[in-house]
């Protein structure tokens, strides 16, 4: 079998590298500035022209038997086109939606689905009008492109507001969100395949450091058994309602002891990465299972595990020799704040677990 990813980040290649087991092959769909480091050696990759048609890009590919997404923002016009001519999953129209912040959450309210109170903006002068509906403080998040905390601006009062609109800042669409007061955030992540099949993996605890994802513990303990129950039920709703074929992440606040969605993933997501070494079948494999029409594996957990970034940084020896602790590295370049790679830790217990993760923190460079 083979299977065409768009993308060449790390994302892709975790897939291929959980793939080249099971006797897949790989072939890459890269834009045309994109670096590929990650899946050099992995797979053909294709660079697209304007010039190139669905097929002649399918006949490139290798002639696939799916096509996959390591990111939301691809070309969906093109994704619907190579419908026509092998599998794609997720399913193109699912990904049009995801990846434009409007329609996410418009999408998420119209099935009855919390999020934070919000409104569209498509210009900066839209943003008082916001605030009169929503109060301080608030978010500004772009539609499209943002990721890791960025094109997003706080917005504390109107001092604030009044410099946003006043600045170079071009902003075409985007949505204004109540910050919302929460006291965690976690996210779960979902695994369906085509013949209905579907398994939830254990709910991560997410830390962040300026805006970007540091640290995932799964499972996690801070949801009582409603919360998780009621977790379980809005991803096991999303999927069935889209008849979604592969991983999905579902990231969430708690807020007042409830459940408030923050964004959607369809795909295998950063804050699953613990699968890797912390439960039976990984969010890697299990897509891969799932959208080639194969029966999913177990999500059970292996033990108590976290995720650690390695942002901008390179994991010294002094931790990755240590027991229980397990690199996957990315072959990125080395840059400020760049994901160059992750570290699991894998205990039996929490308390061993919590022991272990304050100790790689402190040899992680700050």
């Amino acid at each position: 079998m083979r299977i065409a990813i768009f993308g060449c980040g790390q994302l892709a290649r975790m897939l291929a590298l959980a793939g080249w087991p099971m006797g897949i092959r790989f072939s890459f769909v890269a834009n045309d500035s994109e670096d590929t480091r990650c899946v050099d050696g992995l797979g053909t990759i294709v660079r697209l022209q304007d010039s190139m048609s669905a097929r002649s890009i399918f006949m490139a590919l290798g002639e696939p038997d799916v096509i996959t997404v390591e990111r939301e923002a691809v070309d969906t016009t093109l994704l619907r086109q190579l419908a026509q001519l092998c599998k794609i999953a997720p399913d193109p129209e699912i990904l049009w939606v995801a990846q434009n912040r409007a329609r996410q959450k418009s999408f998420l309210v119209e099935h009855g689905i919390a999020v934070a109170p919000f409104v569209e903006m498509h210009n900066k002068q839209q943003l008082l009008l916001a605030t009169e509906s929503l109060g301080y403080p608030l978010i500004i998040k772009s539609c499209e492109q943002g990721y890791d905390g960025q094109q997003q601006w706080r917005i504390f009062n109107r001092i604030d507001a009044q410099a946003f609109i006043d600045s170079d800042t071009v902003l075409t669409h985007a949505i204004v969100e109540k910050m919302l007061d929460y006291s965690v955030e976690v996210s779960i992540l979902a695994v369906r395949n085509r013949q209905g099949e579907l398994a939830i993996y254990a709910p991560s605890e997410n830390r962040h450091r300026n805006g970007t994802l540091s640290v995932s513990i799964a499972p996690t303990d801070v949801l009582h058994p409603k919360l998780r129950a009621d977790l379980e039920g809005i991803v096991s709703k999303l999927m069935h309602t889209w008849d979604y074929v592969g991983v999905l992440a579902v990231e969430c606040f708690v807020v007042d002891g409830q459940i408030i969605v923050n964004e959607l993933a369809p795909r295998v997501h950063n804050s699953g990465h613990w699968t890797q070494n912390g439960a039976v079948c990984s969010q890697f494999e299990n897509h891969l299972r799932a959208i080639s029409g194969q029966r999913l594996g177990s999500t059970a957990t292996l033990g108590h595990c976290a995720m650690i970034n390695l942002l901008g940084c390179v994991a010294p020896e002094e931790l990755v020799s240590q027991p229980h602790v397990h690199l996957h590295w990315y072959d990125k370049t080395l840059r400020q704040g760049r994901k160059m790679g992750h570290i699991n830790l894998l205990h039996e217990s929490p308390h061993a677990l919590q022991e272990n993760l304050h100790l790689a923190l402190r040899i992680l460079p700050s």
